[in-house]
């Protein structure tokens, strides 16, 4: 189990650095397209445009059943998206199952 510098047992599922790099990305692909976070938000099927602020921020993710969604928004292959979704939101552990050794960012 891992512990952080405190020594206690450390929540391997968040990981709110890579969860926020991931925020970033989006982010960015998102103004690259031009796009308010309330006009993403509504491109995407979200009500308030708070939800995008908040996986921009790292707070929450991308819901997974919008993956596809999302990468098409966004304008990048939804393949691509969803191995960035795996890489910064799921432990290394799952990545490396999937993608072997293969870490280079997509997008």
């Amino acid at each position: 189990m891992k512990k952080d510098q405190n020594g206690n047992a450390k929540n391997t599922r968040h990981d709110g650095v890579k969860r926020a790099q991931m925020g970033r990305l989006i982010k960015g692909l998102r103004e690259a397209a031009g796009l308010t976070q309330n006009e993403f938000a509504k491109l995407v099927g979200q009500d308030y445009f708070t939800t995008i602020s908040q996986v921009e921020t790292g707070r929450i993710r991308v819901p997974p059943s919008d993956t596809d969604l999302w990468a098409r928004v966004l304008g990048v292959d939804t393949q691509a998206f969803a191995k960035e979704c795996v890489r910064l939101y799921e432990v290394d552990e799952y990545f490396k199952a999937i993608y072997g050794k293969d870490t280079k960012p997509l997008i």
